[in-house]
Protein backbone atom coordinates (compact mmCIF):
# COMPACT_ATOMS: atom_id res chain seq x y z
CA UNK A 1 0.00 0.00 0.00
CA UNK A 2 0.91 3.77 -1.01
CA UNK A 3 1.90 6.43 1.66
CA UNK A 4 -0.37 9.31 2.04
CA UNK A 5 -1.72 11.06 -1.07
CA UNK A 6 -2.55 14.42 -1.26
CA UNK A 7 -5.10 15.25 -3.80
CA UNK A 8 -6.62 18.76 -3.98
CA UNK A 9 -4.80 20.17 -0.99
CA UNK A 10 -6.20 17.13 0.98
CA UNK A 11 -4.47 14.22 2.30
CA UNK A 12 -5.27 10.57 2.60
CA UNK A 13 -3.85 7.88 4.74
CA UNK A 14 -4.10 4.34 3.58
CA UNK A 15 -7.90 2.16 4.65
CA UNK A 16 -8.24 -0.57 3.18
CA UNK A 17 -5.24 -2.59 0.89
CA UNK A 18 -6.04 -3.41 -2.37
CA UNK A 19 -6.01 -7.76 -1.13
CA UNK A 20 -8.46 -6.74 1.71
CA UNK A 21 -10.44 -5.34 -1.37
CA UNK A 22 -10.33 -8.48 -3.32
CA UNK A 23 -11.23 -10.70 -0.91
CA UNK A 24 -14.71 -8.90 -0.16
CA UNK A 25 -14.91 -8.85 -4.30
CA UNK A 26 -14.41 -12.35 -4.30
CA UNK A 27 -17.11 -13.09 -1.37
CA UNK A 28 -19.44 -10.61 -2.63
CA UNK A 29 -19.17 -12.51 -6.62
CA UNK A 30 -19.80 -15.70 -4.56
CA UNK A 31 -22.94 -14.61 -2.97
CA UNK A 32 -24.53 -13.18 -6.10
CA UNK A 33 -23.65 -16.05 -7.95
CA UNK A 34 -25.48 -18.01 -5.44
CA UNK A 35 -28.73 -16.22 -5.70
CA UNK A 36 -28.89 -16.24 -9.62
CA UNK A 37 -28.49 -20.06 -9.35
CA UNK A 38 -30.03 -20.28 -13.08
CA UNK A 39 -31.19 -17.11 -13.71
CA UNK A 40 -30.81 -16.34 -18.17
CA UNK A 41 -29.08 -13.70 -18.98
CA UNK A 42 -28.67 -11.46 -15.95
CA UNK A 43 -27.88 -7.63 -16.96
CA UNK A 44 -25.53 -6.04 -14.17
CA UNK A 45 -25.86 -2.03 -14.08
CA UNK A 46 -23.01 -0.42 -12.95
CA UNK A 47 -23.01 3.33 -11.95
CA UNK A 48 -20.39 5.28 -13.40
CA UNK A 49 -17.90 7.11 -12.56
CA UNK A 50 -16.81 5.33 -9.67
CA UNK A 51 -18.48 1.56 -9.84
CA UNK A 52 -16.15 1.09 -13.08
CA UNK A 53 -13.07 -0.76 -11.34
CA UNK A 54 -15.24 -2.40 -8.54
CA UNK A 55 -18.27 -3.70 -11.55
CA UNK A 56 -14.92 -5.02 -13.78
CA UNK A 57 -13.36 -7.42 -10.61
CA UNK A 58 -16.42 -7.62 -9.54
CA UNK A 59 -18.68 -9.13 -13.23
CA UNK A 60 -15.48 -10.91 -13.98
CA UNK A 61 -15.08 -13.04 -10.23
CA UNK A 62 -18.58 -13.54 -10.79
CA UNK A 63 -18.28 -15.72 -13.89
CA UNK A 64 -21.82 -15.92 -15.99
CA UNK A 65 -20.54 -15.70 -19.66
CA UNK A 66 -24.37 -15.10 -20.42
CA UNK A 67 -25.05 -11.97 -18.53
CA UNK A 68 -25.47 -8.06 -19.94
CA UNK A 69 -23.55 -5.16 -18.53
CA UNK A 70 -24.83 -1.99 -18.79
CA UNK A 71 -24.02 1.54 -17.51
CA UNK A 72 -26.16 4.45 -16.12
CA UNK A 73 -24.73 7.90 -14.62
CA UNK A 74 -26.22 9.60 -11.39
CA UNK A 75 -25.02 12.45 -9.76
CA UNK A 76 -25.35 13.53 -6.42
CA UNK A 77 -21.84 14.78 -4.80
CA UNK A 78 -20.11 17.94 -5.27
CA UNK A 79 -15.99 18.19 -3.71
CA UNK A 80 -16.79 15.98 -0.39
CA UNK A 81 -20.19 15.59 0.31
CA UNK A 82 -23.58 15.10 -1.14
CA UNK A 83 -25.55 17.69 -2.53
CA UNK A 84 -28.62 15.90 -1.24
CA UNK A 85 -30.24 16.46 -4.75
CA UNK A 86 -30.21 13.05 -7.47
CA UNK A 87 -30.00 13.88 -11.06
CA UNK A 88 -29.80 11.13 -13.83
CA UNK A 89 -27.00 12.19 -16.20
CA UNK A 90 -26.95 8.82 -18.19
CA UNK A 91 -29.89 6.22 -19.07
CA UNK A 92 -30.47 3.05 -18.85
CA UNK A 93 -30.70 1.94 -22.97
CA UNK A 94 -30.63 -1.99 -22.59
CA UNK A 95 -34.44 -3.64 -21.98
CA UNK A 96 -34.52 -5.00 -19.03
CA UNK A 97 -38.32 -6.32 -18.31
CA UNK A 98 -38.26 -9.88 -16.61
CA UNK A 99 -34.73 -9.78 -16.42
CA UNK A 100 -32.92 -10.70 -13.29
CA UNK A 101 -30.69 -7.08 -12.57
CA UNK A 102 -28.11 -6.76 -10.18
CA UNK A 103 -27.24 -2.88 -9.82
CA UNK A 104 -23.29 -2.56 -8.95
CA UNK A 105 -22.55 1.10 -7.30
CA UNK A 106 -19.34 2.18 -5.51
CA UNK A 107 -20.37 3.66 -2.11
CA UNK A 108 -24.13 3.81 -0.36
CA UNK A 109 -23.44 6.90 1.50
CA UNK A 110 -27.58 8.49 1.95
CA UNK A 111 -29.32 5.94 0.18
CA UNK A 112 -30.90 8.42 -2.02
CA UNK A 113 -29.62 7.68 -5.15
CA UNK A 114 -30.00 4.32 -4.62
CA UNK A 115 -33.78 4.28 -3.75
CA UNK A 116 -33.95 6.78 -7.11
CA UNK A 117 -32.16 4.18 -8.86
CA UNK A 118 -34.37 1.73 -8.09
CA UNK A 119 -37.28 3.32 -8.48
CA UNK A 120 -36.24 4.11 -11.96
CA UNK A 121 -35.65 0.68 -13.14
CA UNK A 122 -38.66 -1.14 -11.24
CA UNK A 123 -41.02 0.83 -13.98
CA UNK A 124 -39.10 -1.19 -16.39
CA UNK A 125 -40.92 -3.80 -14.89
CA UNK A 126 -37.29 -6.17 -14.11
CA UNK A 127 -38.24 -10.02 -12.44
CA UNK A 128 -35.61 -8.80 -9.98
CA UNK A 129 -33.61 -6.24 -8.67
CA UNK A 130 -30.55 -6.63 -6.19
CA UNK A 131 -27.84 -4.26 -5.00
CA UNK A 132 -24.09 -4.56 -5.06
CA UNK A 133 -21.68 -1.70 -3.37
CA UNK A 134 -18.18 -1.93 -2.62
CA UNK A 135 -18.85 0.43 0.34
CA UNK A 136 -22.11 1.02 2.97
CA UNK A 137 -21.70 3.45 5.31
CA UNK A 138 -24.89 3.32 7.42
CA UNK A 139 -25.00 5.65 9.43
CA UNK A 140 -25.12 8.43 6.85
CA UNK A 141 -28.59 7.04 5.82
CA UNK A 142 -31.37 9.23 5.02
CA UNK A 143 -33.30 6.55 3.72
CA UNK A 144 -33.23 3.64 5.68
CA UNK A 145 -31.88 1.60 2.64
CA UNK A 146 -29.76 -1.76 3.29
CA UNK A 147 -28.42 -3.32 0.29
CA UNK A 148 -28.32 -6.92 -0.59
CA UNK A 149 -24.80 -7.03 -0.83
CA UNK A 150 -22.28 -5.39 0.89
CA UNK A 151 -18.15 -5.45 0.09
CA UNK A 152 -17.92 -2.97 3.46
CA UNK A 153 -19.43 -1.21 5.69
CA UNK A 154 -17.73 1.55 6.62
CA UNK A 155 -18.11 5.12 9.38
CA UNK A 156 -19.09 8.35 7.70
CA UNK A 157 -15.57 9.40 6.30
CA UNK A 158 -14.53 11.00 3.09
CA UNK A 159 -12.75 8.01 1.15
CA UNK A 160 -11.02 7.50 -2.05
CA UNK A 161 -9.15 5.49 -4.85
CA UNK A 162 -10.13 1.93 -6.46
CA UNK A 163 -12.70 4.20 -8.45
CA UNK A 164 -13.82 6.57 -5.90
CA UNK A 165 -12.75 9.68 -6.37
CA UNK A 166 -12.09 13.50 -5.09
CA UNK A 167 -13.48 16.02 -8.35
CA UNK A 168 -12.27 13.36 -11.05
CA UNK A 169 -9.22 12.31 -9.42
CA UNK A 170 -7.54 9.29 -7.89
CA UNK A 171 -10.29 7.14 -8.89
CA UNK A 172 -6.57 4.72 -10.40
CA UNK A 173 -5.01 3.92 -7.19
CA UNK A 174 -5.44 0.43 -5.72
CA UNK A 175 -6.27 0.71 -2.32
CA UNK A 176 -8.84 3.24 -0.82
CA UNK A 177 -7.60 6.22 1.50
CA UNK A 178 -9.67 7.68 4.19
CA UNK A 179 -9.05 11.84 4.54
CA UNK A 180 -6.34 12.30 7.32
CA UNK A 181 -8.01 14.03 10.57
Amino acid sequence: MENKVTINGLTFVPYLTHDKIMEQVKRVASEIRSDLGESSDPVFICVLNGAFIFAADLIREIGINDCKIAFVRYASYEGTSSTGHVRQLTGLTEDIAGKDIVIIEDIVDTGLTAVKMIDDLKKQNPRTVKFATLLHKPESSKTGFEPDYVAFSIPPKFILGYGLDLDGKARNLHDIYVIEE
